[in-house]
């Protein structure tokens, strides 16, 4: 399954600048923290809201995660 991860608003659950796009079946929960190593940057968020969408068949989700 496509998943995104957005860094959210501390206060609001807003989206905010793209983390990283993955295409993985692992089921993520709020509360989880997730270490990304993406163009030798290392980010450390715990995830805030996990958002599902279905389109025309094709399920794909946003992921708003917090810097931490």
């Amino acid at each position: 399954m496509k998943t995104e991860f957005f860094e959210s608003d501390p206060f609001s659950p807003r989206k905010a600048d793209l983390l990283i796009a993955i295409e993985t079946d692992y089921r993520f929960d709020k509360g989880d923290e997730v270490y990304i190593e993406s163009s030798g940057r290392n980010t450390k968020v715990r995830i805030m809201d996990v958002r599902v969408h279905i389109k025309s068949g094709v399920m794909t989700r946003e992921i708003l995660a917090l810097k931490l």
